[in-house]
């Protein structure tokens, strides 16, 4: 596994649309397209299958409203997790140890 580099070459960049109706507004497409296995990767098309995550699947998909109020609190889990930043932090010359 390689860092990404911290020169991209912008001309390299290929967009990939995360949703077929609506790539452009937040919104829970993302979750009728899994339903009808058009993910845009495998594993997006595997959370449906699996019956241990398709009723959640089927849950965001049906309910816009569920489905901000579980982003929302996605987001807030995550900015409990206490982001180093500054001189706190570091980037890693090699993803795979600590410098």
């Amino acid at each position: 596994m390689r860092c990404p580099s911290p020169n991209p070459d912008p001309t390299a960049l290929e967009y990939s649309r995360n949703d077929r109706g609506t790539p452009m507004i937040f919104d829970n497409n993302y979750y009728k397209n899994v339903i009808e296995l058009k993910g845009l990767l495998r594993l997006d098309n595997a959370l449906f299958l699996d019956p241990r995550t398709k009723p959640y699947v089927m849950r965001m998909a049906q309910d816009r409203d569920y489905f901000n109020e579980q982003f929302i609190a996605g987001m807030a889990i995550l900015t409990e997790h206490n982001v180093l930043t500054g001189s706190e932090g570091e980037i890693r010359k090699n993803c795979q140890w600590v410098n």
